[in-house]
């Protein structure tokens, strides 16, 4: 699900870029990790929950992991990952140039 892992600019954390679009559903979301870890705030835009580091869950998909460590960063984000894949949390998007190329009507 994420395919970049780098160090945030900003401070002393990580940032997890998904592979590929899609969007998230903050309160979905919530539900979901509040049985596995401890939700700090939802804000609306983001989603702050608390396992291993704290971790700042975007709509569009990033996470900021708060921790010095690339390999508990990996680790954290992996396990969002697994939580979150395969609900209704998440919301792919449709890239429209391959819906153009299957329907020929499609942005007419």
């Amino acid at each position: 699900m994420y395919s970049l892992l780098k160090p945030c600019k900003t401070s002393a954390a990580f940032e997890a870029i998904p592979g590929e679009r899609f969007s998230l559903d903050l309160d979905r979301c919530e539900e979901i990790l509040k049985n596995v870890c401890t939700i700090v705030a939802h804000a609306g835009i983001l989603l702050i929950v608390s396992d291993r580091c704290e971790v700042s869950i975007h709509k569009d998909g990033r996470l900021v992991l708060k921790t010095d460590s690339k390999d508990l960063a990996c680790e954290q984000a992996g396990r969002i990952a697994g939580w979150l894949e395969g609900t209704p949390a998440i919301q792919k998007h449709r890239d429209w140039r391959n819906s153009e190329r299957t329907n020929p009507s499609a942005g007419k």
